[in-house]
């Protein structure tokens, strides 16, 4: 039996990403198909290297191809990932990398997590900026003894106002934190929170 590019594709349109809810064909996750007789090799491009999932989507593809191409099919799958950066990258250009930490339950340690290695990060010597974005309880000036702490703010040449961050331990730092008072409450409207 001769095995073509098109049944090994059709077979793993079979495999769904249970993140994204489509196949792996339609997204395009499915690279550089090669055929040698019953060796069948290709690429697994997932969308982030620390898929928690690539063992299963590697198991359900050799699966996959087993079971709708061929039993006996030898299946190589080599696992690479394409990080995807935003259209407009304009401000963002001079940044390398983006590491993001976040929850959707409060009180499970981000803020721990993320100054610890922001911290770690800066002591190797990377250029390390931490952004609190957190609208309910923002604890990074709690963390890095910032409580108090109003970052500057400068005018461009263009009339632009830029938010100058607060530095310490080597760490660029804005918070929300810091633009209200600690011990006042800042009521948010729904929409906007």
């Amino acid at each position: 039996m001769i095995i073509n590019k098109e049944q090994v594709l059709a077979a793993l349109s079979n495999v769904e990403d249970p993140d994204l809810k489509k196949d792996l064909v339609t997204l395009n996750m499915i690279k550089d198909v090669r055929i040698e007789n019953h060796h069948i090799a290709f690429t697994l491009e997932l969308t982030t290297p620390a898929c928690p999932m690539k063992e299963m989507l590697k198991n359900a593809c050799t699966n996959a191809i087993k079971h709708f191409v061929a039993a006996d099919a030898v299946v190589s799958i080599n696992i690479t990932s394409r990080v995807t950066k935003p259209n407009d990258t304009t401000q963002l250009n001079a940044i390398k990398n983006i590491i993001l930490i976040s929850s959707g339950k409060g009180g499970v340690g981000k803020s721990t997590v993320a100054s610890n290695l922001a911290v770690t990060l800066a002591a190797s010597g990377a250029k390390v900026g931490l952004i609190d974005a957190d609208i309910y309880g923002p604890s990074v000036p709690i963390m890095f003894g910032l409580i108090g702490a109003k970052p500057s703010a400068k005018e461009t040449e263009d009339g632009k106002t830029l938010i100058l961050p607060i530095e310490k331990y080597g760490i660029k730092l804005l918070s929300l934190g810091f633009f209200a008072d600690p011990e006042q409450e800042v009521p948010w409207r729904g929409p906007m929170a």
